[in-house]
């Protein structure tokens, strides 16, 4: 009989630990900085800029034709969910540092009502490559028309996902980005600050 308790008392204790424990980090990005722009063209040091704060990231292109959007309207319906949005920043960096210019991001921004707790980032081309290599995240570029000339116009197959990233710099949870309920992320949001 004392065996049986002394096992149900050590589950209960280990369920205990495991449940304080929280999401694990997936990427630790604490020593690490890119140089990055905002919409108003400050320069950013990501992360070390939002250092101190809870930070939701997406990854969005202001050309796409489908997720993007549903990807920005569920930013907007998870910051719309928090109660307290104390210390919590949205940060939607681009796939497409080329025609993605602050400027651009600047008229995606406003196109979309974002308000100041949005910062939407580019940067050079292989400083935002290496950051979304940094994540895993894709990003390719593919032709409308493989018989076009103009390379101007592109697509970008790409990764679907949200991260939440914890006040030190570590990517602590992902969601897939235009499906994730903003209910699920706000109590993640919760756990982690």
């Amino acid at each position: 009989m004392k065996s049986t308790s002394l096992f149900v008392w050590v589950i209960f204790l280990l369920s205990i630990a495991l449940a304080s424990c929280g999401p694990e980090t997936i990427v630790d990005l604490g020593n690490e900085s890119f140089t990055l722009f905002n919409s108003d063209s400050t320069e950013v040091q990501f992360p070390d800029d939002y250092k101190g704060k809870t930070t939701v990231i997406s990854f969005i292109y202001t050309h796409c034709p489908d997720v993007c959007p549903a990807i920005t309207a569920n930013m907007k319906n998870i910051q719309a969910e928090l109660d307290d949005t104390t210390n919590i920043r949205f940060v939607e960096l681009t796939f497409d540092p080329k025609r993605d210019t602050p400027s651009t991001l600047a008229k995606y921004k406003k196109l979309y009502d974002l308000n100041d707790q949005f910062s939407l980032l580019t940067g050079s081309a292989s400083e935002v490559d290496s950051l979304l290599n940094r994540l895993n995240i894709v990003a390719q570029k593919t032709q409308i028309d493989s018989l076009q000339q103009d390379s101007s116009e592109y697509f970008m197959n790409h990764s679907n996902t949200i991260y939440l990233m914890d006040k030190q710099g570590r990517i602590r949870t992902e969601y897939p980005a235009n499906v994730v309920p903003p209910e699920h992320v706000s109590e993640d949001l919760q756990k982690i600050r």
